[in-house]
């Protein structure tokens, strides 16, 4: 009987404890490419940071939407001293690391996601603190000199991944 009520109470803390493998960046056949067609981005994203001695990341996905490859080569922003493309991957012992990916090409039609586990701009040497709702100008940098533009909301990963907007109702 006192196994299965420690058994019992137990259970609640394994959940919580539990490791998920992180979802796989998509890089896939998925969004539609066209004669005169450009490349595009949705779904910009910083994620929260209080410390601004820290780091955080900036998400978002990238569709090549033209008829040519183009070819990612940096990302830049006015809250971080310093930006890297990096990869979060998980070793055969399950250990996860990040590491710097290089450029990204992607063929005509090729979406890329950046997210949490994944893909991910690495920003650094912030300016200050990034809270949730902040907003900040990301310049995404091309090979062919080519740059785009983008606001990307600051939320932290619960409201990222509820599709909260980051404003907690300001």
């Amino acid at each position: 009987m006192k196994k299965a009520a420690l058994l019992f109470l137990a259970l609640p803390a394994l959940a919580c404890a539990r490791t998920e493998e992180p979802a796989p960046a998509q890089k896939a056949l998925s969004c539609v490419s066209s004669e005169g067609g450009s490349v595009s981005v949705e779904n910009a994203w910083v994620r929260e940071q209080q410390d601004a001695s820290a780091m955080t990341a900036a998400y978002f996905s990238l569709c090549n939407g033209g008829s040519a490859p183009v070819t990612l080569i940096g990302l830049s922003t006015p809250i971080a001293g310093m930006t890297e493309l990096h990869e979060t991957s998980r070793g055969e012992n399950g250990a996860v690391s990040m590491a710097p990916t290089g450029a990204i090409t992607l063929a005509p039609g090729e979406r890329v996601i950046f997210e949490p586990g994944g893909k991910h701009a690495m920003l650094m040497s912030l300016s200050g603190p990034v809270a949730s709702g902040d907003h900040a100008a990301l310049t995404l940098e091309f090979e062919d000199g080519a740059s785009i533009a983008v606001d990307a909301v600051a939320k932290s990963l619960v409201d990222a991944a509820t599709g909260n907007d980051g404003h907690d109702g300001h």
